[in-house]
C-alpha cells in the first residue's frame, strides 16, 4: 500500500499516444502486434521529445511495445535518463481482428464493427481480452504511479490503455471514454489532488503542426 505521504501528493500526469505506424495509417488493428514507428511517427516523437523538453518530469513510464518504447525513448533523452517499462501498460489484445483492416471487417462483419463501435470495452472480438482484465492493468498502472515519488509523470501507451486509464483515473463509464479522442502523440493530463483527479487537457497534438520547443504545456 502507498504511504499517507504518498496518497496525499499531488501529482500531474502526462498520457501520451505512441506515435504513427504503417498500421495506423493503414486502419488495422494493431493490439498486441508489435509493428514500430514508421518514418512520421519517429519525426512526431521527436517533436513530442521537444514539446517537453522544458517539463521538469520524475519518472518516464513505457509499455514494452516498439512504438510506444522508441515514443518514449525520444522523450526520455531530452531528460537523461532511461524510460521505465511497465507491462500494464501494454496495448488491448484484440483477439481474432488482430491485423485486419477495419474496412476489411466492415464488409464482411459490418454489424458487428457496428457493435464494437459502440461498446468497445463489451463488445470485444473473439479472443479479445476482457474488460475486467483492461481495467484490472489499468489500476496496475495507476497503483504504480501513486507508489513512485515525485510529481511529475509521463505514461506512454496506446489508445485502448489510455481510454481505460480514463476510466480508472477519472471515474468515467468504460462505456463512453471510446468517445474521447486520442490522436498518435497527443497529450493528456490529468491532476490527482489529495486523491480527485481531474482532467486538465486532452488530445493537445499543437506540438505535431508548428514548433513549440521550450513552450510550456497547457496549465502546467
Amino acid at each position: 500500500m502507498p504511504s499517507s505521504d504518498n496518497v496525499f501528493r499531488n501529482r500531474n500526469i502526462l498520457l501520451v499516444r505512441h506515435g504513427r505506424t504503417d498500421w495506423n495509417d493503414a486502419h488495422r488493428f494493431q493490439g498486441r502486434t508489435d509493428i514500430p514507428l514508421n518514418a512520421a511517427g519517429l519525426a512526431q516523437a521527436e517533436k513530442t521529445a521537444a514539446r517537453l523538453a522544458a517539463w521538469p518530469v520524475d519518472v518516464i513510464y513505457t509499455s514494452p511495445m516498439t512504438r510506444a518504447r522508441e515514443t518514449a525513448t525520444a522523450i526520455a533523452a531530452r531528460h537523461g535518463r532511461p524510460p521505465v517499462v511497465l507491462d500494464d501498460l501494454t496495448e488491448v489484445n484484440f483477439g481474432s481482428w488482430e491485423g485486419l483492416f477495419i474496412e476489411d471487417i466492415r464488409k464482411k462483419n459490418g454489424d458487428r464493427l457496428l457493435e464494437w463501435l459502440r461498446n468497445p470495452f463489451f463488445c470485444m472480438p473473439e479472443g479479445a481480452e476482457t474488460w475486467s482484465s483492461i481495467r484490472s492493468r489499468a489500476e496496475k498502472v495507476r497503483e504504480t504511479v501513486f507508489r513512485s515519488p515525485g510529481e511529475r509523470f509521463v505514461v506512454v501507451s496506446h489508445g485502448g490503455v489510455i481510454r481505460a486509464l480514463y476510466a480508472v483515473l477519472l471515474g468515467l463509464d468504460p462505456r463512453t471514454v471510446w468517445n474521447i479522442k486520442t490522436s498518435n502523440c497527443a497529450l493528456s493530463g490529468i491532476e490527482v489532488r489529495k486523491e480527485q483527479s481531474s482532467l486538465a487537457f486532452s488530445n493537445d497534438t499543437l506540438h505535431l503542426h508548428k514548433s513549440l520547443e521550450g513552450i510550456p504545456l497547457p496549465v502546467w
